[in-house]
């Protein structure tokens, strides 16, 4: 070398393994100059020393509080989704069941399903009427008033009106789907859809989601809302449905044991599609649209005996609305009709 200087001999340092099995938590690595280097000190902190051998703040420090998330507990339900089963175990207990029925019992069963399927489609009906015969005589009440006000020439008066009322009408509506039932958000479509194929999710299906779908559409719809009545008149069946086909609410205490046959997911799936189709035949006044309708976009499975039951749902439902209808011709219905 020049000027006969031998080179500095380069220092390799290695970091020592850390005894033990203690958990270390990485408080951060941000800032670390190139050439630093560092090591385990005997106070179980992984410290950083720079080029001179001086301390700086540490990279990793022992973790002295056990901070293990209780949900992660075994066993535990963090989740309220629930999968149904939709099929039948044709096991030789089965079959001696059904085979040590009486022909009363089977026939009672039978007179059930098709009692519980008329009055879905009686309530339905009633409900769809009622949703119309709201949302008409609201708007229509807005409408007269705004109308009033701009033919005697108070245009900022029925601008104040037509948008005050509107937004009294949206903060109703948002309100008691906030804090009364969530599930009922949006349409109900994509909940009935997920029921019918096997999921079933918390509240979706309840009386107070029932309850904020009716009163909720109404509020929305009246208030000037882009949307319609159609999707939540889907779940509104379904929710119908349910609770006939559960005998009530065991939340609200509203049971019946006569309804002992139908607390089962198979025979409530058949009484939601029935509910299902009715919503659309409320909607749009359509019976046999709303057949196709839980056929081919809602239910995976379907039978023939299910299809006249829902056809004879959808049936009842266009009956009730037509009678409904023609009694509300004669003005006896406020601005509806």
């Amino acid at each position: 070398m020049d000027g006969g200087q031998s080179p500095r001999p380069q220092q390799h340092h290695r970091m020592p393994e850390r005894e033990g099995n203690n958990n270390h938590d990485i408080e951060g690595m941000d800032g670390a100059a190139e050439g630093d280097w560092w090591q385990n000190s005997s106070s179980n902190a992984l410290l950083r020393y720079d080029d001179r051998g001086s301390i700086c703040e540490p990279l990793m420090r022992k973790r002295t509080i056990n901070t293990t998330s209780q949900i992660a507990i075994v066993g535990a339900n963090i989740c309220p989704i629930e999968s149904l089963d939709y099929e039948v175990v044709e096991n030789n207990l089965f079959k001696q069941d059904w085979r040590s029925r009486k022909k009363k019992h089977i026939f009672q069963y039978i007179i059930m399903k098709w009692t519980l399927v008329l009055l879905i489609g009686l309530l339905t009906g009633l409900v769809g009427f009622f949703n119309n015969l709201a949302v008409e005589n609201i708007a229509g009440l807005k409408l007269l008033i705004t109308s009033d006000l701009m033919l005697k020439e108070r245009y900022f008066t029925a601008f104040l009106a037509y948008g005050g009322s509107n937004l009294v009408l949206a903060a109703a509506a948002a309100a008691i789907c906030a804090y009364i039932a969530p599930a009922a958000a949006g349409s109900g479509i994509p909940e009935v859809k997920a029921y019918l194929n096997g999921v079933d999710a918390y509240s979706i299906l309840a009386p107070s989601t029932l309850f904020v779908k009716i009163f909720g559409s109404i509020l929305g719809v009246s208030a000037g809302f882009v949307l319609g009545k159609e999707g939540p008149m889907v779940h509104t069946g379904a929710c119908i449905a349910n609770l006939l086909g559960q005998g009530g609410s065991r939340k609200y205490h509203l049971t019946c044991n006569w309804l002992r046959y139908f607390k089962n997911d198979r025979d409530r799936r058949d009484l939601i599609t029935c509910g299902c189709a009715a919503g659309v035949a409320a909607a749009f006044r359509a019976p046999v649209g709303g057949v196709l309708f839980a056929l081919e976009e809602a239910a995976s499975w379907w039978r023939s005996a299910l299809l006249w039951r829902a056809f004879f749902t959808t049936a009842v439902v266009a009956v009730v609305l037509r009678t409904l209808i023609e009694f509300c011709r004669s003005g006896k219905c406020g601005l509806f009709g």
